[in-house]
């Protein structure tokens, strides 16, 4: 009786004591189990590769929110022992922000150059690789920050042409939506570039703990996907269209300049709109 007791109250201990982020008892009310099923997302206080949208700083007049982070295969954004595949997860429980007010953009990239201008935040969460954020005002940060609004400069609407294109990964982006997440953007072999811009909503990105089943499922899975290979060879030809190809990293050896895409990878982040994030709403990088 007494190990029942003591196992109950270990499910409601306070956040910070746990790696989960335990919903409120409002939230709770709000599933197909009711008061007494509890949903739950990672904690960005104990798993610093976890990041609560509404904690994310404003960076333009349009009232975007963004942050820009490094992935690397190293352990800190997952256990390893995969094929090093990145990705995201999108995890919420309470469906009331999951509307089609906001938007949300997940996109990630190469580096642009072997020397980026590296301008750091105030670490967020700890001070591993997980808890850095580029600048997106300045340097490299601005650069990434570019491309991912607004594509290859010259071009009409968010599309890459050019070597931009062997820089891209879409994540949540290029038309996927919690489901289609294996979505690729079409690609024009008659001018040579591509849309990115195409992205899901709350609603249709995440998914919440009330889906009229009594299993809990409350996360998206998206995989980067690329149209370059090797070490950021273009896969494509004049008279070819090019060929989506997954984004492995392999094992870090603390070179976070490299440009060929396989040590970091740039995930820029991006939320707007009329409805604010709800605290549950986080979202996962992890190497796989």
């Amino acid at each position: 009786m007494i190990t029942a007791i003591l196992a109950a109250l270990f499910l409601l201990v306070p956040v910070g004591a746990t790696t989960a982020y335990l919903t409120s008892k409002s939230t709770a009310s709000q599933t197909i189990g009711g008061v007494g099923r509890w949903c739950s997302v990672p904690n960005p206080a104990e798993q610093p590769n976890v990041y609560r949208l509404k904690d994310f700083p404003t960076y333009s007049s349009s009232g975007s929110s963004m942050i820009i982070v490094p992935a690397v295969r190293n352990g800190e954004f997952g256990s390893g022992g995969g094929d090093g595949r990145l990705g995201v997860r999108a995890w919420a429980c309470s469906s009331s922000s999951l509307t089609t007010g906001s938007n949300i953009k997940v996109t990630s990239w190469r580096n642009t150059s072997a020397s980026p201008a590296l301008n750091w935040l105030q670490p967020v969460n700890g001070s591993g690789l997980p808890s850095r954020r580029l600048n997106p005002s300045s340097g490299l940060g601005q650069e990434l920050t570019k491309l991912h609004r607004e594509g290859t400069s010259g071009l009409v609407g968010a599309r890459l042409g050019g070597d931009d294109r062997a820089k891209y990964a879409w994540i949540m982006s290029s038309g996927r939506t919690k489901t289609a997440t294996n979505a690729s953007p079409s690609y024009s072999l008659l001018v040579h570039n591509f849309n990115i811009d195409p992205h899901p909503t709350f609603s249709s990105g995440f998914k919440s703990d009330d889906s009229g089943t009594r299993t809990v499922s409350n996360s998206v899975e998206y995989l980067a996907t690329a149209f370059w290979k090797g070490s950021g060879e273009w896969s494509g030809g004049l008279l070819s269209p090019p060929t989506a190809q997954p984004v492995n990293l392999v094992s870090y050896k603390n070179d976070i300049t490299s440009t060929d895409g396989r040590q970091v990878q740039w995930v820029v982040i991006e939320w707007w709109g009329a409805t604010a994030p709800s605290d549950d709403m986080v979202l996962e990088v992890f190497v796989r």
